[in-house]
């Protein structure tokens, strides 16, 4: 039976038969004569922070540790030490593996990395982006973002179907993983605390730690519209409050905020936003809500696991037999029925939504069924609403018409039309309250829907 190892720091993962056996975090003490990994050492973490790490799956290498340890010197040791760990109890099913790998790795942490593999115990018989490994589990539409989370990073891997699905770039989100997510929790919750009972729980490293291990059981336990309540002992007293996903949700939204934005960068021109999103975002309260509000995204959840079940979905397509191990970063994946690039839409804003003007420098102008180009040179037989010359602002840039009682946009720059920090190609319908941004940093616009006494538009 092949093994597969997906390697991430905030659950470094072993599969085999279509089934995850284990998966731990890449957290590592190192006070001891052995590195102590995985739970127990997160366990720790608060309690003897100085001899914590969990940077030594990111930052993989050889070079010394920023500081001297008893039990390690090097990224690698406490690596093998976490691995060999976590795979022998699983060695009777094989050693054979497959290995979804971080999209960042270098030809050398690579290299590395297939070392300590076999030196824990296990013999590499196939290597591939683990992002691709995780969106393949299912038929992709022509382009697909996955968005995963490590430790201290977001990662948002970007590919299009060309024949097989395949890896084009990947984009990092630093101090953006989920360490600042728990940061921004525990923050939220002892603010809570001390104002109402007077007790900081972060005043002390037990209490700290004991906030740190009951997190993830409230946030599975939280509920849309329901409430967690949250107990500390500390000194033969108990103290108590109730959060709600509110709560949560309010404390992580810049975080969010910065993974909408993410996603909005990587949306391809003129089509709508097919993200696969890992299963370490499904507890998070609010997230769901934040991404709805992305205009034409769909987001399709991932099992637990998925790179690692991806890996031995494709096994076949990984093993290269005599012609030695390299990064695999495609696969052949189907096509997903129906999501052909550029197919016009019908209308889908509701009426009330919809804009019946562009409001710039104060002044509005009508959309209607006249189209109204925007652009630093407007030919005179159009109507236009001229814009100074600058960056990225074409001649004729864009229009907007009205057609049975929409509102659309179409671009006809070469550097694209921005709606709400999305671009967009082709034609995309407006709501009221959308904004436009034509250049780099450009112009902005508002689209708003004016109505009379009687309400009507």
């Amino acid at each position: 039976m092949t093994l597969a190892l997906e390697i991430n720091d905030v659950g470094l993962t072993l599969a085999a038969d279509g089934e995850v056996l284990a998966e731990e975090p890449g957290y590592a003490m190192l006070d001891g004569a052995a590195p102590d990994t995985g739970a127990a050492a997160a366990r720790r973490a608060r309690l003897k922070p100085l001899f914590a790490d969990t940077h030594y799956w990111q930052d993989l290498g050889t070079s010394p540790l920023p500081r001297p340890m008893p039990a390690a010197s090097t990224a690698a040791e406490v690596a093998f030490a976490q691995l060999a760990a976590l795979v022998r109890p699983h060695l009777a099913h094989g050693a054979e593996a497959l290995i979804a790998a971080p999209p960042w790795y270098t030809r050398e942490q690579l290299a590395l990395l297939l070392g300590v593999a076999q030196e824990a115990g296990l013999k590499p018989v196939g290597l591939v982006d683990a992002g691709l490994a995780a969106a393949s589990l299912e038929p992709a539409p022509e382009s697909v973002l996955h968005l995963e989370l490590s430790l201290h990073r977001a990662v948002l891997t970007v590919l299009d179907h060309a024949g097989d699905l395949r890896r084009t770039r990947f984009d990092l989100l630093p101090q953006h993983g989920w360490l600042s997510l728990q940061q921004a929790w525990l923050d939220m919750i002892a603010s809570a605390f001390v104002r109402k009972t007077r007790f900081d729980p972060l005043h002390q490293a037990a209490t700290e730690q004991r906030l740190c291990d009951g997190l993830a059981g409230w946030l599975e336990a939280l509920r849309p519209g329901g409430s967690v309540a949250i107990e500390v002992e500390s000194g033969g007293a108990t103290h108590a409050i109730e959060l709600d996903a509110g709560d949560f949700a309010q404390a992580a939204a810049a975080t969010y905020d910065e993974y909408a934005r993410m996603l909005q960068r990587a949306r391809p021109a003129g089509s709508p936003l097919h993200v696969r999103l890992s299963h370490r975002f499904a507890s998070m309260p609010g997230l769901a809500d934040r991404l709805a509000e992305i205009r034409d995204c769909e987001v399709v959840r991932l099992p637990r696991g998925a790179a690692a079940l991806g890996a031995l979905a494709y096994e076949p397509v990984l093993r290269r037999g005599q012609r030695g191990l390299a990064l695999v970063q495609h696969l052949p994946v189907p096509l997903r029925v129906g999501t052909t690039r550029g197919v016009s839409q019908p209308p889908a804003v509701p009426v009330g939504q919809r804009p019946t003007h562009v409001v710039l420098a104060s002044r509005a102008y009508r959309i209607g069924t006249r189209p109204l180009t925007l652009g630093s040179e407007v030919p005179r037989d159009r109507r236009a609403l001229p814009l100074e010359r600058g960056p990225g602002i074409s001649r004729a840039h864009c229009t907007l018409s009205s057609e049975d009682g929409a509102a659309w946009l179409e671009d006809h720059s070469t550097y694209g039309t921005f709606v709400n920090g999305d671009r967009v190609a082709g034609r995309v319908e407006l709501r009221a309250g959308d904004r436009l941004r034509i250049g780099s940093p450009g112009v902005e616009c508002e689209l708003v829907r004016v109505v009379d006494d009687d309400g009507a538009a």
